[in-house]
């Protein structure tokens, strides 16, 4: 095994070798930039993903909301924790961390849903910046503590409504041929909730039949 590893390691060396110096360089796609502009982007991979194949990404979202559900019903059969649970190591400085860095998370989640159109970013890495965020409330405050000024009810029906936002802005494209800069917004914003919040329903579930973080 040892050395189907090393070959294995110097095959990815040699090509990212080849990659940085620029060995076989591809030609140039013409046109990308007017493709792009008539979805009202000006990020390649957004009008990809949010234009030209945006069923596949309404599919992802899709799966990822199953995923959530899968784990809220696959979890409810199991017993909650009952055991006292360990009190979580709330130093001051964890606690200090967690309320000085959550507004700089919550924000630049934000700003890569909101900009994900104009450059690197969109609703994914902003959802999944979001979710670590509130992991790190968890470590600070404890999850339950957490859930409580979460009110996880209010999430849950945040997160069917981002799913059906989702699905109507995709008709709109994708039906009535309806583009711009808003709808890219507007999609990247609610993947970002969505994304956000079922990390959020992982982390809780597994808390509650587990044990604290």
């Amino acid at each position: 095994m040892r050395w189907v590893t090393a070959l294995s390691l110097v095959a990815l060396l040699s090509v990212l070798v080849v990659g940085t110096l620029g060995l076989f360089p591809r030609d140039p796609v013409e046109g990308w930039e007017e493709a792009t502009s008539a979805y009202g982007a000006r990020n390649a991979v957004a009008a990809i993903v949010l234009g030209a194949r945006l069923w596949d990404t309404l599919m992802e979202v899709l799966v990822y909301a199953m995923a959530m559900l899968g784990v809220r019903m696959g979890m409810s059969t199991l017993p909650e924790f009952r055991a006292p649970r360990p009190r979580v190591a709330e130093t001051p400085l964890l606690l200090k961390a967690a309320d000085i860095l959550i507004g700089v998370v919550f924000v630049f989640s934000l700003y890569l849903a909101a900009s994900g159109h104009l450059g690197p970013g969109g609703g994914f890495p902003a959802g999944a910046i979001l979710g670590s965020g509130l992991l790190l409330l968890a470590l600070a405050k404890g999850a339950d503590r957490l859930a409580e000024e979460l009110y996880e009810p209010t999430l849950e029906g945040l997160e069917y409504g981002a799913v059906a936002v989702l699905l109507l802005i995709g008709a709109m494209t994708l039906l009535l041929g309806v583009r711009g800069q808003i709808p890219l917004v507007a999609a990247n914003l609610f993947i970002g909730l969505e994304v956000a919040i079922g990390a959020w329903v992982v982390l809780h579930r597994f808390t509650t039949h587990r044990g604290e973080v």
